[in-house]
């Protein structure tokens, strides 16, 4: 049986160079594509983000063609023969129906990028192609490098995906260099969303701040450091009591004033009396 898959596959190889020569246009090399190669028909482009998986489409007409493979054609590498996975790299499988064969590449990586063959075994043999291209998705943190809370307030970490192709499976929040996902700390917890994950403390203390590591699981890390801003003491006039020093203080304008006026008028006083003695006694 598996003589006879070997024979159909080099037949369907020798029909498939002698249509390429008829029906063929070029297309240049993208990513992961070594050689300029001559391709037919129409290239669909697929993304697919490092760490995900890839899935790449391959429509049947009639779901009673036969035996559909799988090539890449950087180095025509045979990947898969109907269900079975060719290829000793076993990230690559096929997901089968009556209108689909789709190719799955799990984690996928920068190198799996480039131009992928499929082969349907209809007369004349169906060439499908799709081009993968790989983004690298990273994290953020809004607010990073450097937040600042107030203590006794709340505090609202949010990890936020981008160039994601699709949501992580996890998101792991560090404090520290620990993971706290799991802590049963009171007015802690993080909630998942569709982008990311958010962590949330309801009444921030001193020991909440410090260096926050978001991890996703398909994706690059971000992180943030937290600064507590304690209270300040309170001046000790606001600190209740009315305390009065009677040293140290100094008198009010009023005070200088009229001390000001009774000294200037004690010394016109004499002054007068002085001069009216003199007159009288030389008279």
């Amino acid at each position: 049986m598996r003589a006879f898959v070997l024979i159909l596959l080099s037949l369907q190889l020798l029909v498939y160079t002698a249509d390429a020569v008829v029906h063929r246009r070029h297309v240049g090399t993208q990513e992961g594509d070594t050689n300029a190669l001559d391709v037919s028909g129409p290239i669909k482009e697929v993304l697919a983000q490092t760490g995900g998986t890839a899935a790449l489409p391959c429509k049947l007409s009639d779901p009673g063609a036969g035996i559909v493979t799988w090539l890449r054609r950087r180095d025509r590498q045979l990947l898969t023969v109907g269900t079975a996975t060719h290829s000793v790299d076993s990230r690559f499988m096929v997901r089968p129906s009556t209108s689909d064969w789709t190719l799955l590449i799990r984690g996928v990586t920068l190198q799996d990028a480039g131009l992928y063959e499929c082969q349907v075994p209809t007369v004349p043999v169906q060439h499908q192609f799709a081009r993968l291209k790989i983004t690298e998705a990273y994290s953020v943190i809004p607010g990073a490098p450097d937040l600042h809370v107030k203590q006794g307030s709340s505090l609202r970490l949010e990890c936020q995906l981008i160039s994601a192709t699709e949501p992580p499976i996890y998101v792991f929040w560090y404090r520290q260099g620990r993971m706290i996902n799991y802590d049963a700390e009171p007015g802690v917890k993080v909630e998942p969303t569709n982008t990311g994950s958010i962590l949330i403390v309801d009444k921030t203390k001193p020991a909440h701040g410090g260096n926050y590591t978001c991890k996703p699981s398909n994706a690059r890390s971000a992180y943030v450091v937290v600064h507590i801003i304690e209270e300040e003491e309170k001046p000790a006039a606001m600190h209740g009591g009315d305390r009065r020093s009677s040293s140290g203080s100094a008198p009010s304008p009023s005070i200088l004033l009229t001390l000001i006026f009774l000294l200037s008028a004690s010394w016109f006083h004499r002054t007068i009396s002085r001069h009216v003695g003199q007159y009288r006694s030389t008279t």
